[in-house]
């Protein structure tokens, strides 16, 4: 039995899970498969046909993706399995694998492209959330010691660069093995989530919060104009520790320890540190908290 080449294309765009198309050589779309018109929008796929991606997916993608068709048909070079998210009709982040080769006619010049689109959401975001687990506290959602030392070295890199400082808080909870003692574990856990809650609220976006270890944190304040901002925001902390995570027994408080970049190192070892001393420092102070070095 012959099978016509037609008859293959037209099953494949009926009945494939991926979304199949192909453009002409100024992008516009000559023929979609039934699955990618359904996730425009549209029932009937030839809707779509002589609309570019601009039209499709908005000037910004749009614009990118005519610039990579563009650039296949001219080179003749395919594009394989490449990775890119768009934001679909509903709202939601919609992750893709997208391989383009050019189409050629029987004389081999390059008359537009057929491009295979299969959405891969499951494993990025699978892979999205292995990523998180392996830079964030499970607890508390905080930067970990590990995503913590790569936001220390940003942030020396950033403060060379632009000739400014920055600072460490080191934080250790006094009191919190009460709180596990005497009403337990979950409460405690609670009260971590709460804690983190609070601090994250009372630093700016561009600064960094971290879970050091059990009741110990750690936060990185970014572009600072002097050391006194530093202390400021370390009176502000100490503050809320003491009095609006735990509004009803105030039965925690903290140490705070304070390093300044670069008076008190240059890399996030020494500044960890000179951060750690300075806390163990803080805990005989009347402020509750104390600079590096004083």
């Amino acid at each position: 039995m012959q099978i016509k080449d037609s008859w293959i294309l037209n099953a494949l765009m009926e009945s494939t899970a991926d979304s199949i198309y192909i453009k002409d050589r100024q992008c516009r779309v000559w023929r979609v498969s039934k699955k990618m018109a359904i996730d425009l929008g549209y029932n009937d796929p030839a809707g779509i046909y002589g609309k570019t991606d601009v039209e499709l997916f908005g000037e910004e993608l749009g614009r990118r993706t005519i610039k990579d068709d563009l650039q296949i048909m001219e080179t003749g070079i395919p594009q394989m399995g490449v990775i890119e998210s768009w934001i679909n009709p509903n709202g939601k982040v919609n992750w893709t694998s997208t391989t383009k080769m050019p189409l050629r006619n029987d004389e081999g010049e390059v008359i537009g492209l057929l491009g295979i689109t299969r959405e891969v959401n499951e494993l990025k975001n699978a892979e999205i959330e292995s990523q998180f687990r392996a830079t964030h506290d499970p607890l508390t959602s905080l930067a970990n010691r590990f995503l913590l030392m790569d936001q220390i070295k940003q942030s020396i890199f950033s403060a060379r660069a632009y000739n400014r400082l920055f600072a460490l808080l080191f934080i250790d909870l006094n009191g919190f093995k009460q709180i596990n003692d005497t009403v337990g574990h979950d409460k405690g856990d609670e009260y971590l989530i709460q804690l983190a809650q609070v601090l994250t609220k009372n630093v700016r976006l561009s600064d960094t919060v971290a879970r050091f270890g059990g009741d110990e944190f750690v936060i990185v304040l970014n572009h600072l104009g002097h050391i006194e901002d530093a202390l400021t925001i370390a009176q502000k902390i100490w503050d809320v520790i003491c009095h609006d995570v735990d509004p009803e027994s105030h039965t925690v408080t903290a140490s705070i320890g304070v390093s300044i970049f670069p008076l008190h190192g240059e890399d996030p070892e020494t500044l960890l540190k000179a951060a750690d001393q300075a806390m163990y420092c803080a805990k005989t102070s009347s402020l509750g908290f104390k600079l590096a070095g004083n």
